[in-house]
């Protein structure tokens, strides 16, 4: 299903698929916002990098982004300023992210429907109501740009001066100083010796590897037990433009913002591989269209889903992959706000491959004290995941070919996915969304 942004999108250039064995300075494993940006920063530096994209690039959750900018996201910082101190830092990093997108637009002359739009964080019901107010006055100590006020959809905190644009267009506008390769699959990861190998086979040998996936696929370190993969759902219909980007606050947390004349409406987020069953969440997404904006269900003009990955502490990863790897980093775990985070976070790994100290390197550290700070947080998921993992030992071939957890169907969209990590696989057992490199039997021959 195409989202609004591929729908009014012209396509990228098409670029070779790897057919040799190559030598390469900086190989990045995932061609979406954060490998190509990652790219983007080290060209501007002068170093030379090699992007490798499984199929095409901004394909995959890139495309479907909503491509909200703001440093006003859910109700994360008085947590960040609790656990880790990072809060300030964190809206700091958002702010300057904000800026970078600015200049690059500007320098570049691309047009991509940048608008500047007021980002609000509303609650509507009286526990999420509570919950905000406590958010809030966290924030005033942050940031005096925050202020408490009321929409339509409910109290809500107001940040002024954030944006809204097109993703895909942005990235058809900025320079690809750069090689790319599509339809290359990295299926191994011998990081010890700086190889790669493609699913048809051929050898990348990388003086340093960036691993700029959704999930890492790589099983030599534990990020598999740090983040899960989370499943949002969208609709995109005709209604009177929103002065800003919303974003819910409480169990409903419905998000929206509008593009042309249309108001593009998700929500229902859930671990993926964790639906419930016989649920269409397309349904209750209508069902609030009509609510909110009095649109009948025949009104409904897109729908799509979109993918992202998780951690524990709502803060994503960027930074050598472990203390053994130094030369393979990693970008991954935007939490569902992948645009800013991915410049921030591909500029982070792109100075420390000129060994260039970032400002926010510390925050979103990849060896930051972690598993004991969210051990609350872990415990739930990880038992989904172990229950999944047994399951997979009793349910033959269809199992997960990441690390054989047990799959589910999902009928709505009639693809299997993983409950551990996030997988996905179509009815025949084509591998569509890893972390697993590798297709899968599930039909019995």
């Amino acid at each position: 299903m195409k989202s609004i942004f591929e729908n009014d999108f012209k396509g990228f250039s098409t670029y070779h698929t790897l057919d040799s064995d190559i030598d390469v300075d900086v190989a990045i494993i995932g061609g979406g916002i954060a490998g190509l940006l990652c790219a983007y920063h080290l060209s501007l530096m002068g170093i030379k990098s090699t992007v490798f994209e499984a199929r095409r690039i901004a394909g995959a959750t890139t495309a479907k982004s909503t491509a909200v900018l703001t440093a006003l996201q859910s109700p994360m910082y008085k947590d960040l300023s609790k656990k880790n101190n990072f809060a300030g830092d964190y809206i700091r990093a958002h702010k300057e992210a904000l800026e970078l997108y600015k200049q690059i637009i500007a320098e570049n002359n691309i047009e991509c429907d940048f608008e500047i739009k007021p980002a609000y964080l509303y609650a509507s019901d009286e526990k999420s109501i509570k919950k905000l107010q406590k958010e809030f006055i966290n924030l005033q100590n942050l940031d005096n740009d925050a202020v408490w006020t009321d929409t339509r959809f409910g109290p809500a905190i107001k940040m002024e001066d954030q944006a809204q644009f097109n993703l895909l267009k942005f990235l058809d506008g900025i320079p690809f100083n750069f090689d790319i390769y599509e339809n290359t699959r990295i299926v191994d990861f011998i990081l010890d010796k700086g190889l790669l190998i493609s699913q048809s086979g051929h050898k990348i040998k990388a003086n340093k590897i960036v691993i700029a996936t959704r999930f890492p696929p790589t099983l030599s370190e534990v990020y598999y037990f740090k983040m899960y993969q989370a499943k949002s759902y969208v609709i995109a219909f005709k209604a009177d433009p929103l002065d800003g980007t919303y974003t819910g606050s409480g169990d409903e947390s419905l998000y929206m913002r509008s593009y042309g004349e249309y108001i593009i409406l998700g929500g229902f987020d859930h671990r993926a591989g964790r639906h419930k069953k016989d649920v269409n969440y397309y349904d209750k997404l209508k069902i609030a269209a009509k609510k909110y904006f009095a649109v009948d269900e025949n009104e409904i003009n897109y729908a799509w889903s979109a993918m992202d990955s998780v951690t524990y502490d709502k803060v994503p990863f960027a930074g050598s992959l472990s203390k053994k790897h130094t030369n393979t980093f990693i970008i991954t775990g935007f939490n569902e706000w992948g645009v800013l985070n991915a410049m921030i976070c591909s500029r982070i790994v792109a100075n420390a491959i000129a060994n260039k100290k970032d400002e926010y390197f510390k925050v979103y550290s990849t060896h930051r004290p972690y598993c004991s700070k969210n051990f609350g947080s872990f415990l739930p998921h990880a038992l989904i995941a172990a229950g999944s993992l047994i399951k997979g030992l009793f349910q033959g071939k269809k199992r997960c070919g990441h690390i054989g957890c047990g799959l589910r169907f999902n009928s709505i969209e009639n693809v299997y996915e993983c409950p551990c990590h996030g997988s996905r696989y179509d009815n025949d057992g084509n591998l569509l969304d890893g972390p697993s490199t590798k297709c899968i039997e599930v039909h019995k021959k």
